[in-house]
């Protein structure tokens, strides 16, 4: 009886052990996450309490804020999942840059291709209209027409492309 005992103390032992085991490591996965969630939502919370302006429901990136000195030309690879900077130098590689302009300043923007996809640009007012025709045309092809001077006003509070809205777009500061 002695024997039988000891295997069956063994056999509670290894199910003891792979049980803890087994919920030892789900714990760590869940810890974890919840955790994350937790902190992402203060986070994410934070970010829309600072951006309340910037209500279009988007993943637009807002926090990277660039002056641009005036007669700069303002250039963007065009990329479906976001407008991707070019020049100036201090937006190379920003996602949907946020643009702080001088009013009443003279810039030039435009972009050049980045996906094979069919882009425009559009400089836009709080309404979603374009400001005094201050767009390209669709294209998958862009030149030298796809760029275009322009008055910095407080009009103009975005560029975007109108074929991804929803990706493609950067809020521009007038002041």
């Amino acid at each position: 009886m002695t024997d039988r005992t000891s295997i069956d103390d063994g056999l509670s032992r290894r199910t003891v052990v792979k049980a803890s085991a087994v919920t030892v490591g789900v714990l760590g996965m869940i810890a974890p996450a919840t955790g994350d969630d937790h902190h992402d939502d203060d986070r994410h919370d934070d970010h829309h309490d600072e951006d309340d302006h910037h209500d279009r429901g988007d993943d637009t990136d807002t926090d990277d804020e660039f002056e641009i000195e005036p007669d700069t030309t303002i250039m963007f690879e065009g990329e479906t999942a976001g407008w991707i900077g070019v020049e100036p130098e201090e937006i190379e590689g920003e996602e949907n840059p946020t643009l702080v302009l001088e009013e009443g300043e003279e810039y030039e923007i435009g972009w050049e291709q980045g996906d094979d996809a069919s882009h425009n640009l559009e400089l836009v007012d709080e309404d979603d209209e374009v400001v005094d025709e201050h767009e390209t045309e669709v294209t998958d092809d862009p030149n030298e027409d796809d760029t275009f001077e322009f008055e910095a006003t407080d009009e103009i509070v975005e560029y975007v492309c109108r074929q991804h809205p929803d990706t493609m777009r950067g809020e521009i500061r007038v002041e």
